[in-house]
């Protein structure tokens, strides 16, 4: 027997095969192109994402040598991204991208016609072009898409009706759109009806974990896969990535550091909206406190592109090492595509600040990785101040790879830091998910039990939060000053 994990992220699609007992047998990925058109725009063909599906999962079965045993596949995906599909199921235009800040109009109109205190009671979400509704209203006021479509759906949604005909969302996913009452777990006709947007547009709402049909027509041959596996309902990928770390009650956090850096704490009442969000996790009935940096492994990335060309990252790390604590003088802040939690402003721009003749690109890689530090210590100090419990802090994501920034993480914050074995902690929250749904499981909580990875510890250095503490209050100091000016 064999799981098929399926991690639909920003930039491409990594597939992983697990055996019965939760090993990692087999992995692969594959990119996609995204389109910038305007400054502040991001568009997705979603035909890119399903070649990229068909590419990942047939590398991955191959190696995996696993065609005839997979039992189960299920999704998670980058999340509000969102796709027109016509009747006859082929995309209508370019998914918009949850990076896609063009929807600044839509946001002031949520804020005129429902308010923003009455949009967080509803959804538990904050009006931003970061989610699914402005970019609806951006496409029903500036062209006719919605008036051709015959669904709308998110990455997840897509490839799930790619591979089965079936058109729904989960939970988890439906309440990024800010079209969801996450207390009655319904599609909000409050808000429908605010706009004149067709409820009926979005897919059918399903638990995670729970079986959507089987592969249809010719589909698994061209996925590499012999057998009939069953399809299950996935989630969004912050969400599975925390369900992939045991995060699951209260108490606990994860902090995931991909494209962006995202955190996830399972909250056992909704205390207070504000500066943070909430969203369902892949657990029935459960949600999640959620705060978001968007712009961190991504600003790495640029950083990479611009400075390092052909070397890997181990070049970076070790440039970054020996820049020291401090970058010496350098600062970022990493709002490159606006700012998320807990300052919400769309307009807030990056910037690098101390540079002189003397620094080098070490120091501004270093700068990187502290300002993320930087960003993820404020959202804890904002999370404990609603009165969530923050007992462990996990980290995973492709930064984790990283032994210097998971120390950065540590000295930063002051917490004792465990990271995943697995940093491919999605594509696993996937795998837990279709596992669940197999007939191997009773459901989600026995499954977690055999595909939860081990961890490693890493604790804050004396001398590092020392130092910190003093740099930290700096980056505060020049980042708060900055914003104001936005």
């Amino acid at each position: 027997m064999h799981i098929l994990g399926i991690d639909a992220g920003t930039t491409g699609v990594t597939v992983g095969v697990y055996d019965e007992n939760g090993n990692l047998v087999a992995k692969s990925y594959s990119e996609f192109e995204t389109y910038y058109p305007q400054p502040g725009w991001v568009e997705q063909d979603a035909e890119h994402w399903w070649n990229s599906i068909i590419d990942a999962c047939r590398q991955a079965v191959k190696i995996a040598n696993a065609s005839d045993s997979i039992t189960a596949i299920a999704v998670a995906n980058q999340r509000e991204t969102i796709v027109p599909v016509g009747k006859d199921g082929e995309p209508i235009s370019r998914a918009i991208v949850w990076q896609d800040r063009r929807c600044k109009e839509e946001v002031e109109l949520i804020r005129e016609r429902i308010g923003e205190e009455r949009v967080a009671e509803i959804t538990g979400l904050k009006p931003d072009p970061y989610f699914s509704l402005p970019k609806i209203l951006w496409w029903m006021r500036h062209t006719d898409v919605i008036e051709k479509s015959w669904k709308l759906m998110l990455v997840h949604d897509y490839i799930v009706y790619k591979l089965t005909g079936e058109v729904v969302t989960d939970y988890s996913n439906a309440s990024r759109t800010m079209l969801l009452d996450l207390h009655s777990r319904k599609w909000c006709d409050e808000i429908a009806e605010e706009f004149n947007f067709d409820i009926s547009l979005l897919p059918d709402l399903v638990n995670s974990g729970e079986v959507v049909g089987e592969i249809r027509g010719n589909v698994a041959e061209k996925l590499g896969i012999s057998s009939n596996p069953v399809v299950v309902a996935g989630g969004g990928d912050q969400q599975c990535s925390a369900l992939a770390q045991g995060v699951v009650d209260e108490g606990s956090v994860k902090s995931t550091t991909g494209t962006g850096t995202f955190m996830v704490a399972p909250v056992e009442r909704i205390r207070d909206y504000g500066d943070i969000i909430y969203s369902a996790h892949v657990l029935p009935d459960v949600n999640v406190g959620e705060v978001s940096i968007f712009t961190t492994g991504s600003l790495l990335s640029w950083i990479k592109k611009a400075f390092y060309h052909s070397e890997g990252y181990d070049v970076i790390n070790e440039e970054a090492e020996k820049s020291g604590r401090g970058a010496r003088g350098v600062f970022i802040l990493p709002f490159f595509s606006g700012a998320g939690c807990p300052h919400w402003n769309s307009e807030a721009k990056g910037a690098i600040f101390g540079l002189t003749l003397a620094h080098n690109r070490g120091d501004i890689a270093r700068a990187v990785m502290e300002s993320v530090a930087f960003e993820v210590r404020t959202n804890i100090e904002v999370m404990e101040k609603k009165g969530i419990k923050i007992e462990e802090f996990r980290l995973d994501g492709g930064a984790a790879n990283s032994r210097l920034w998971n120390q950065i993480f540590a000295d930063v914050t002051g917490r004792r830091c465990l990271v995943s074995s697995d940093v491919e902690a999605t594509a696993r929250g996937a795998a837990i998910l279709a596992a669940s749904g197999s007939d191997n499981f009773s459901g989600i909580y026995d499954a977690l039990e055999t595909f939860l990875p081990e961890f490693t510890e890493v604790m804050p250095s004396e001398d590092g939060r020392k130092v910190y503490e003093e740099i930290y209050s700096r980056y505060v100091q020049l980042r708060d000053a900055n914003l104001k000016t936005c």
